[in-house]
Protein backbone atom coordinates (compact mmCIF):
# COMPACT_ATOMS: atom_id res chain seq x y z
CA UNK A 1 0.00 0.00 0.00
CA UNK A 2 0.70 3.54 -1.01
CA UNK A 3 -0.46 7.08 -0.01
CA UNK A 4 -0.48 8.64 -3.50
CA UNK A 5 0.67 8.01 -7.25
CA UNK A 6 0.20 9.98 -9.95
CA UNK A 7 -0.30 8.93 -14.14
CA UNK A 8 0.39 11.79 -16.83
CA UNK A 9 1.52 11.28 -20.72
CA UNK A 10 1.66 7.65 -19.62
CA UNK A 11 3.69 7.69 -16.90
CA UNK A 12 3.09 6.35 -13.47
CA UNK A 13 4.79 9.14 -10.90
CA UNK A 14 4.84 10.30 -7.45
CA UNK A 15 2.41 13.27 -7.17
CA UNK A 16 5.45 16.07 -6.32
CA UNK A 17 6.86 15.06 -9.72
CA UNK A 18 4.02 15.55 -12.00
CA UNK A 19 4.94 19.48 -13.48
CA UNK A 20 2.77 21.14 -15.80
CA UNK A 21 3.93 23.88 -18.07
CA UNK A 22 3.99 27.74 -17.12
CA UNK A 23 2.05 28.53 -20.53
CA UNK A 24 -1.07 25.19 -19.48
CA UNK A 25 -3.96 27.56 -19.71
CA UNK A 26 -5.31 25.51 -16.71
CA UNK A 27 -2.25 26.88 -14.64
CA UNK A 28 -2.58 30.41 -16.00
CA UNK A 29 -6.05 30.76 -16.06
CA UNK A 30 -7.75 27.91 -14.25
CA UNK A 31 -9.01 27.00 -17.88
CA UNK A 32 -9.57 22.90 -16.77
CA UNK A 33 -11.96 21.02 -15.41
CA UNK A 34 -12.28 17.90 -13.01
CA UNK A 35 -14.14 15.15 -10.93
CA UNK A 36 -13.50 13.49 -7.65
CA UNK A 37 -14.19 9.99 -7.21
CA UNK A 38 -14.26 7.56 -4.57
CA UNK A 39 -12.67 3.91 -4.24
CA UNK A 40 -14.61 1.96 -1.97
CA UNK A 41 -14.15 -1.85 -2.26
CA UNK A 42 -10.96 -0.81 -4.59
CA UNK A 43 -13.24 0.08 -7.07
CA UNK A 44 -13.68 3.47 -8.19
CA UNK A 45 -17.51 3.66 -7.59
CA UNK A 46 -20.09 5.69 -10.24
CA UNK A 47 -17.70 6.26 -12.28
CA UNK A 48 -19.79 6.71 -15.20
CA UNK A 49 -21.77 9.41 -13.82
CA UNK A 50 -17.95 11.30 -13.26
CA UNK A 51 -17.02 10.74 -16.28
CA UNK A 52 -20.47 11.85 -18.12
CA UNK A 53 -19.95 15.25 -15.91
CA UNK A 54 -16.56 15.16 -16.95
CA UNK A 55 -17.39 15.12 -20.62
CA UNK A 56 -20.52 17.63 -19.78
CA UNK A 57 -18.16 20.19 -18.32
CA UNK A 58 -16.66 20.28 -21.81
CA UNK A 59 -18.97 20.73 -23.87
CA UNK A 60 -20.65 23.88 -21.63
CA UNK A 61 -16.53 25.32 -21.63
CA UNK A 62 -16.36 24.17 -25.24
CA UNK A 63 -13.10 22.25 -24.86
CA UNK A 64 -11.86 20.26 -27.53
CA UNK A 65 -11.91 16.85 -24.98
CA UNK A 66 -11.82 13.76 -26.87
CA UNK A 67 -12.40 10.91 -24.43
CA UNK A 68 -11.47 7.81 -24.97
CA UNK A 69 -13.19 6.57 -21.82
CA UNK A 70 -11.89 2.82 -22.30
CA UNK A 71 -8.48 3.70 -21.96
CA UNK A 72 -9.04 6.28 -18.66
CA UNK A 73 -11.18 3.44 -17.46
CA UNK A 74 -7.99 0.84 -17.47
CA UNK A 75 -5.14 3.67 -16.37
CA UNK A 76 -8.12 4.20 -13.45
CA UNK A 77 -7.75 0.36 -12.74
CA UNK A 78 -4.24 0.35 -12.96
CA UNK A 79 -4.20 3.42 -10.60
CA UNK A 80 -6.42 1.84 -8.59
CA UNK A 81 -4.52 -1.66 -8.04
CA UNK A 82 -1.16 0.64 -7.28
CA UNK A 83 -2.67 1.78 -4.87
CA UNK A 84 -3.18 -1.36 -2.76
CA UNK A 85 -5.59 -0.52 -0.54
CA UNK A 86 -6.98 -3.09 1.99
CA UNK A 87 -10.55 -4.08 2.03
CA UNK A 88 -11.46 -1.52 4.65
CA UNK A 89 -9.82 1.69 3.51
CA UNK A 90 -10.72 4.57 1.03
CA UNK A 91 -9.37 6.29 -1.76
CA UNK A 92 -9.92 9.35 -4.18
CA UNK A 93 -9.44 9.58 -7.62
CA UNK A 94 -9.05 12.96 -9.47
CA UNK A 95 -9.23 13.60 -13.05
CA UNK A 96 -7.71 16.92 -14.21
CA UNK A 97 -8.32 18.31 -17.38
CA UNK A 98 -6.80 21.51 -18.65
CA UNK A 99 -7.31 22.92 -21.90
CA UNK A 100 -3.60 23.13 -23.16
CA UNK A 101 -0.64 24.97 -23.90
CA UNK A 102 -1.33 28.88 -24.75
CA UNK A 103 0.22 31.02 -27.20
CA UNK A 104 1.18 34.34 -26.40
CA UNK A 105 -0.65 36.30 -23.50
CA UNK A 106 -3.85 36.05 -24.53
CA UNK A 107 -6.81 34.46 -23.10
CA UNK A 108 -8.22 33.80 -26.24
CA UNK A 109 -8.98 30.17 -27.63
CA UNK A 110 -7.12 28.62 -30.27
CA UNK A 111 -9.65 26.23 -31.96
CA UNK A 112 -7.22 24.65 -34.48
CA UNK A 113 -5.64 23.43 -31.86
CA UNK A 114 -5.84 19.78 -31.76
CA UNK A 115 -3.54 17.81 -29.37
CA UNK A 116 -3.88 14.28 -27.86
CA UNK A 117 -6.24 14.60 -24.78
CA UNK A 118 -3.73 12.50 -22.73
CA UNK A 119 -1.16 15.22 -23.13
CA UNK A 120 -3.88 17.66 -21.34
CA UNK A 121 -4.86 14.92 -18.72
CA UNK A 122 -3.56 14.07 -15.62
CA UNK A 123 -4.60 11.48 -12.85
CA UNK A 124 -3.89 11.66 -8.86
CA UNK A 125 -4.83 8.55 -6.51
CA UNK A 126 -5.21 9.02 -2.70
CA UNK A 127 -5.69 6.96 0.39
CA UNK A 128 -8.01 9.02 2.44
CA UNK A 129 -10.34 9.11 5.23
CA UNK A 130 -13.78 10.35 4.17
CA UNK A 131 -14.74 13.35 6.99
CA UNK A 132 -18.67 12.26 9.01
CA UNK A 133 -17.53 15.37 11.25
CA UNK A 134 -20.28 17.99 12.30
CA UNK A 135 -19.35 21.68 11.52
CA UNK A 136 -20.57 24.97 12.10
CA UNK A 137 -21.31 27.27 9.07
CA UNK A 138 -21.80 30.78 8.16
CA UNK A 139 -23.61 32.62 5.73
CA UNK A 140 -21.44 34.65 3.11
CA UNK A 141 -21.54 38.10 3.03
CA UNK A 142 -19.09 38.98 0.39
CA UNK A 143 -20.43 36.45 -2.48
CA UNK A 144 -22.78 35.02 -4.00
CA UNK A 145 -23.12 32.71 -6.81
CA UNK A 146 -24.56 33.86 -10.12
CA UNK A 147 -27.24 31.42 -11.15
CA UNK A 148 -27.45 31.94 -14.54
CA UNK A 149 -23.66 31.26 -15.33
CA UNK A 150 -23.26 28.35 -17.43
CA UNK A 151 -20.15 27.92 -15.17
CA UNK A 152 -21.92 26.39 -12.82
CA UNK A 153 -22.83 23.32 -14.21
CA UNK A 154 -18.84 22.56 -14.43
CA UNK A 155 -16.22 21.67 -11.70
CA UNK A 156 -13.66 24.01 -13.16
CA UNK A 157 -9.62 24.61 -12.12
CA UNK A 158 -10.69 28.07 -10.05
CA UNK A 159 -11.30 27.74 -6.03
CA UNK A 160 -11.23 31.53 -5.66
CA UNK A 161 -14.63 32.00 -4.73
CA UNK A 162 -14.80 28.90 -2.26
CA UNK A 163 -11.46 29.99 -0.67
CA UNK A 164 -12.56 33.66 0.36
CA UNK A 165 -16.03 32.10 1.70
CA UNK A 166 -14.00 29.51 3.47
CA UNK A 167 -11.25 32.30 4.53
CA UNK A 168 -14.46 34.82 5.76
CA UNK A 169 -15.93 31.84 7.61
CA UNK A 170 -13.03 30.91 9.76
CA UNK A 171 -12.16 34.60 10.87
CA UNK A 172 -15.73 34.43 11.82
CA UNK A 173 -14.75 31.21 14.40
CA UNK A 174 -17.16 29.00 11.98
CA UNK A 175 -15.54 25.93 10.61
CA UNK A 176 -17.44 26.23 7.30
CA UNK A 177 -19.51 28.90 4.57
CA UNK A 178 -22.95 28.57 2.98
CA UNK A 179 -23.24 30.59 -0.41
CA UNK A 180 -26.35 32.32 -1.50
CA UNK A 181 -27.63 33.29 -4.98
CA UNK A 182 -27.55 36.71 -6.13
CA UNK A 183 -31.63 36.52 -5.19
CA UNK A 184 -30.62 35.06 -1.68
CA UNK A 185 -31.90 31.72 -1.97
CA UNK A 186 -29.56 28.86 -0.60
CA UNK A 187 -27.38 27.41 -2.99
CA UNK A 188 -24.37 25.38 -1.58
CA UNK A 189 -21.45 25.74 0.38
CA UNK A 190 -17.94 26.17 -0.38
CA UNK A 191 -17.08 22.42 -1.36
CA UNK A 192 -20.62 20.47 -0.76
CA UNK A 193 -24.17 20.39 -1.79
CA UNK A 194 -26.68 20.96 0.75
CA UNK A 195 -29.78 18.39 2.25
CA UNK A 196 -32.10 19.77 4.78
CA UNK A 197 -34.40 17.56 6.40
CA UNK A 198 -37.73 19.55 7.41
CA UNK A 199 -41.22 18.06 8.28
CA UNK A 200 -39.82 14.73 7.12
CA UNK A 201 -39.27 15.63 3.98
CA UNK A 202 -35.23 15.75 2.39
CA UNK A 203 -34.95 18.71 -0.01
CA UNK A 204 -31.74 20.07 -1.21
CA UNK A 205 -31.88 23.44 -3.47
CA UNK A 206 -32.75 23.45 -7.09
CA UNK A 207 -30.36 23.39 -10.27
CA UNK A 208 -31.50 26.95 -10.84
CA UNK A 209 -30.13 28.21 -8.08
CA UNK A 210 -26.92 28.26 -9.16
CA UNK A 211 -25.30 24.78 -7.42
CA UNK A 212 -23.51 22.29 -9.28
CA UNK A 213 -25.59 18.95 -8.86
CA UNK A 214 -23.47 16.67 -7.04
CA UNK A 215 -22.74 13.13 -8.38
CA UNK A 216 -24.34 12.26 -4.94
CA UNK A 217 -27.57 14.53 -5.04
CA UNK A 218 -28.17 13.39 -8.28
CA UNK A 219 -28.07 9.36 -7.05
CA UNK A 220 -30.43 10.64 -4.41
CA UNK A 221 -32.56 12.14 -6.66
CA UNK A 222 -32.99 9.18 -8.57
CA UNK A 223 -33.11 6.87 -5.49
CA UNK A 224 -36.54 9.52 -4.90
CA UNK A 225 -35.13 10.67 -1.03
CA UNK A 226 -34.93 14.05 -1.77
CA UNK A 227 -36.21 16.52 -4.53
CA UNK A 228 -35.36 19.90 -5.63
CA UNK A 229 -36.48 22.59 -4.20
CA UNK A 230 -36.07 26.54 -4.11
CA UNK A 231 -34.70 26.94 0.07
CA UNK A 232 -34.69 30.98 1.65
CA UNK A 233 -31.88 30.53 3.85
CA UNK A 234 -34.37 30.67 7.00
CA UNK A 235 -33.69 27.90 9.41
CA UNK A 236 -34.89 26.23 12.53
CA UNK A 237 -34.01 24.59 15.52
CA UNK A 238 -35.49 21.34 14.55
CA UNK A 239 -34.09 20.92 11.10
CA UNK A 240 -31.45 18.42 10.23
CA UNK A 241 -29.12 20.20 7.28
CA UNK A 242 -26.14 17.96 5.64
CA UNK A 243 -23.06 19.38 3.76
CA UNK A 244 -22.09 16.30 1.39
CA UNK A 245 -20.23 15.76 -1.72
CA UNK A 246 -17.98 12.52 -3.08
CA UNK A 247 -15.72 12.06 -0.03
CA UNK A 248 -17.56 13.61 2.81
CA UNK A 249 -21.06 14.10 4.54
CA UNK A 250 -21.15 15.97 7.80
CA UNK A 251 -24.41 17.08 9.72
CA UNK A 252 -24.50 20.98 10.16
CA UNK A 253 -25.05 21.83 13.42
CA UNK A 254 -24.63 25.68 13.19
CA UNK A 255 -25.78 27.78 10.53
CA UNK A 256 -25.24 32.06 12.15
CA UNK A 257 -26.75 31.99 15.42
CA UNK A 258 -28.70 29.05 15.01
CA UNK A 259 -28.18 25.41 16.41
CA UNK A 260 -29.54 22.27 15.64
CA UNK A 261 -30.96 20.23 18.13
CA UNK A 262 -31.58 16.99 15.86
CA UNK A 263 -28.45 14.58 15.98
CA UNK A 264 -28.05 12.48 12.62
CA UNK A 265 -26.09 9.93 11.47
CA UNK A 266 -24.19 10.72 8.45
CA UNK A 267 -22.26 8.17 7.73
CA UNK A 268 -25.64 5.66 7.20
CA UNK A 269 -27.03 8.21 5.01
CA UNK A 270 -23.65 8.80 3.17
CA UNK A 271 -23.06 4.83 2.80
CA UNK A 272 -26.72 4.22 2.01
CA UNK A 273 -26.34 6.02 -1.35
CA UNK A 274 -23.10 4.21 -2.19
CA UNK A 275 -24.73 1.07 -1.91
Amino acid sequence: MILSIGWHKDKWLDIENIYISANDRGLKFGDGIFETILIKNNNAVLIDEHIQRLENSSRVLNMNLNLNKSHLKDVINLGITKLSLKKHQLGSIRINYSRGMNKGRSIRINKDLQEDYKNNLWIEFYLIKPNFSSISTFISQTEKRNQYSLINQCKTFSYNQSIQVLIEANKKLFDDCLILNTSDELCCGSTFNILLKRKNTWLTPRKESGCLQGIMVKKAIKLKIIKEELILPKFYNEDILIAINSLSCRQINRVNDIEFITTFDPKYFWDLLYK
